[in-house]
């Protein structure tokens, strides 16, 4: 069953965190069912604030692997809390070849995978990260561009929205990998500002 790995533990975490995001952000939620009940998966998402994470948990409809920064696991006890949850590391400008063998892994698992396209979090749509480009090539696994707003301002009786795109498989086609990779991640990055702003 996809997610089976770290299905006690997430549905544990959404059962806890849940209510509070349901409360404190009232979450507008578009888009859900456009995404596939099983199978692999990947997100690319902004990032506005540390509230992201806990959100896109909240929306999605199956668990989900995050992609996370490396220095989060250096704590053993939040690295290991993290890790069964299903996150795992990245370590941030810098080849990391682990991190695209774990992503290949667990679609070959049927997991959701969860990147956040900018590499960290900030306010504007822009300098999109080519590594999300890179997975969504290599993998041919499909692909909803998340689109978040509302975090980064959020304030107690304000709501935020989360509108996921309709999933769709990318392809190097006749270019070099670097221009496929480089010119997708443009092209995510477009596709989550049209959904930010009300597009489809």
């Amino acid at each position: 069953m996809s997610g089976s790995r770290y299905d006690g533990m997430w549905w544990w975490l959404r059962a806890i965190a849940g209510p509070l995001v349901r409360v404190l952000l009232r979450p507008q939620i578009k888009g859900r069912e456009r995404l596939p009940a099983s199978g692999p998966l990947l997100f690319v998402s902004n990032h506005e604030a540390w509230w992201d994470i806990p959100l896109i948990g909240y929306a999605s409809p199956r668990p989900v692997r995050f992609m996370a920064k490396s220095e989060l696991f250096k704590n053993r006890a939040i690295g290991g809390f993290l890790r069964k949850g299903g996150a795992f590391p990245v370590r941030r400008g810098e080849p990391d070849r682990d991190v695209f063998r774990t992503v290949h892994d667990a679609f070959t698992d049927g997991d959701i995978v969860a990147v956040f396209l900018q590499g960290h979090r900030q306010a504007e749509l822009a300098d999109a990260k080519a590594g999300a480009g890179r997975i969504a090539i290599v993998e041919s696994a499909p692909v909803s561009a998340v689109a978040i707003r509302g975090t980064r301002e959020w304030r107690l009786g304000r709501r935020v929205q989360i509108v996921f795109g309709e999933p769709r498989v990318y392809e190097k086609g006749e270019r070099r990998p670097g221009e496929a990779y480089r010119e997708t991640a443009d092209e995510l990055l477009e596709q989550i500002r049209r959904l930010r702003d009300g597009g489809s």
